[in-house]
């Protein structure tokens, strides 16, 4: 059997094949996957490298291979159609040939993942012939909620006669209010008027268990649409905690618009944005939060979900990233600053967080900061954190944007809680209980939104936690973070996890140079412990030796029926004395 040691020597090998006039850069790529003389462990490496420079006919071939469930690894099939579909995206390349065949996916109740991600898939690519299967899912409540968003979204993409009547239909007529709000969403995308007109309607019915965010994103992503918005919802009445649920989302993703946020303001009962602050009322404040604010309680509201301080900044390198990293800012910036930039945020906005809006060919408005560009994409960071890819050719204009931090976002707090909020602000790194650490501690946790039976139940064996946890999509974990002294709270686990009170929670270890590795780890309960696929029963105290490259730490742990408030999680993790080891604890969203 052919076996080679690198790709890189088989590349050269075979680069001689490619003719000055061959039309695909990925020729070599495509007779090394053709030839069958490719070791198995590579073939995922060289599908990838062909779905990122592949032409039609070479993407014919890989979603020919596709197709048959033997050819590729799980893995590699559901990384596959990732790639078809960023090469739709950005490339604008499909496969040759006859598309309709994606429908042997979505009917594979085997790969529930996969059959998720072809339906994103036939989205993308508008295969008209897989409409009737989407219409079906979509107006069915049965249908899980990630499948239904999927085919609704691909509705929302072919945009024909028949996909825009199903979404009325639900949007109007649907029985289930998470899928009339998904409706009216796809509906955004393909007819504005129509969608404001149907939000409306919706809004008349909602109730504070509603989440009304697709709605919101759908719409305000569209030009005009939050101004379309307002005039559709002054039209009817809703409920005070429903204008309250909306304007607390509306500020997490960024958007103050005006007219839309004084409607909502004033349905809520809660004052309008007031103008900022000048100079002596900022001094009169900052005097007023080092003398009456308390940083503990602060730090409470700092990671309260309606203020959702974390969704833009990290602490410890832990949280989001389209805001300042806050750790040591307390440390180098006075009162006065600090509140100046809670309550004026586009005063003094960093050239790293200053935002683009780029309107697209179809009409969408994306804000964001952008990651990196090149000349076929840009890459942006939106509000959430969410990445979000442009394809050069589909932007239409593009202009600098406010601050990913709205005017107003303290409305939501009394004044006592913007005093304790600015305190703990103004301690972070300062001498004292919230100093930058100098121990290593895992701060950015993953947490398994869905736990299956075969992992709740008992302790897994290897092959139920390979399948049910080490394989499964960022999509399938929550982020939570440790409090600024590093701890994390377990209240916070038990309300996310509700109503399981088995939590799988995973942070990340990047190792530069190998070595043991010693983890010290403090929990109310047993806490088995994995690193990457191999278990420890007693994990308080253990010696790991890590290899260079990331590392996956999961932990299994059991939340008492009687936890006490204060209950957490802390692991801390050092280097041995006798050890080289160089690492760093993964931190981020």
């Amino acid at each position: 059997m052919f076996r080679i040691a690198s790709l890189s020597i088989l590349l050269l090998l075979t680069s001689t094949a490619l003719r000055a006039d061959d039309p695909s850069p990925a020729a070599p790529l495509m007779k090394l996957l053709q030839s069958g003389r490719l070791p198995a462990e590579r073939v995922g490496t060289v599908v990838e490298m062909v779905c990122q420079k592949g032409n039609a006919k070479d993407l014919a071939y890989v979603f020919e291979q596709l197709q048959k469930p033997a050819a590729l690894k799980p893995a590699v099939r559901l990384k596959v159609v990732e790639l078809l579909i960023d090469a739709a995206v950005v490339r604008k390349v499909k496969p040759a040939g006859d598309l309709a065949a994606l429908k042997l996916l979505l009917t594979d109740a085997t790969e529930p993942r996969l059959k998720l991600a072809a339906m994103k898939l036939a989205s993308v690519w508008k295969v008209k012939e897989i409409s009737p299967e989407l219409r079906a899912l979509a107006k069915n409540d049965k249908t899980e909620a990630l499948l239904r968003a999927a085919a609704i979204d691909g509705l929302a993409n072919i945009g024909d006669e028949k996909c825009m009547a199903t979404l009325a239909e639900i949007a109007s007529r649907g029985e289930v209010m998470s899928g009339r709000i998904l409706a009216v969403a796809g509906l955004a995308r393909i007819n504005l008027e129509e969608a404001v007109e149907q939000a409306a309607a919706v809004y008349a019915e909602l109730t504070p268990k509603d989440d009304p965010a697709p709605l919101i994103d759908a719409i305000l992503s569209r030009k005009n649409g939050a101004e379309k918005l307002a005039v559709a919802l002054g039209g009817v009445k809703f409920s005070k905690e429903v204008a309250k649920i909306t304007l607390r989302y509306m500020y997490s993703i960024g958007r103050s618009d005006e007219g839309l946020s004084n409607l909502l303001s004033k349905a809520a009962d809660i004052a309008v944005d007031a103008p900022p602050p000048s100079q002596p009322e900022v001094l009169k404040i900052a005097a007023e939060v080092m003398a009456k604010g308390d940083a503990a309680r602060g730090e409470k509201v700092f990671r309260r979900e309606d203020v959702n301080c974390l969704k833009c900044h990290s602490i410890a390198r832990a949280g989001g990233q389209v805001g300042p990293e806050l750790t040591a800012l307390g440390s180098i910036s006075p009162p006065e600053y600090i509140v100046n930039s809670i309550l004026n945020p586009t005063l003094n906005v960093k050239e790293q967080y200053v935002t683009k809006v780029i309107l697209t060919a179809d009409g969408e408005v994306v804000t964001g900061i952008v990651i990196d560009r090149n000349d076929e994409r840009v890459r942006l960071r939106d509000a959430s954190g969410k990445p979000i890819t442009i394809a050069t050719g589909d932007i239409e204009s593009e202009k600098d944007g406010p601050s990913l931090m709205p005017q107003g976002l303290t409305k939501f707090l009394t004044h006592d809680e913007f005093l304790d909020l600015a305190r703990f602000i103004t301690e972070l790194g300062r001498p004292g209980p919230y100093a930058i650490r100098t121990a290593p501690t895992m701060q950015r946790w993953r947490l398994l939104k869905s736990p299956s039976p075969e992992i709740t139940s008992e302790v897994p064996n290897v092959e139920h936690f390979r399948q049910y946890v080490l394989e499964l999509s960022a999509d399938d974990w929550l982020p939570l973070y440790g409090t600024a002294r590093g701890p994390l709270p377990l209240a916070d686990v038990a309300a996310a996890l509700k109503p399981n009170t088995v939590a799988y929670l995973q942070g990340e270890i990047e190792v530069s140079q190998a070595g043991d590795l010693l983890l010290e780890m403090k929990s109310p309960a047993p806490t088995p412990l994995w690193l990457d696929a191999a278990p420890f029963e007693k994990p308080t105290n253990l010696t790991l030796p890590l290899t260079a490259g990331r590392h996956k730490l999961t932990l299994r742990l059991e939340l008492p029926s009687d936890l006490p408030a204060d209950a957490s999680l802390n692991v801390e993790l050092k280097r041995p004395t006798d050890s080289g080891i160089q690492f760093d604890v993964v931190g981020g969203q």
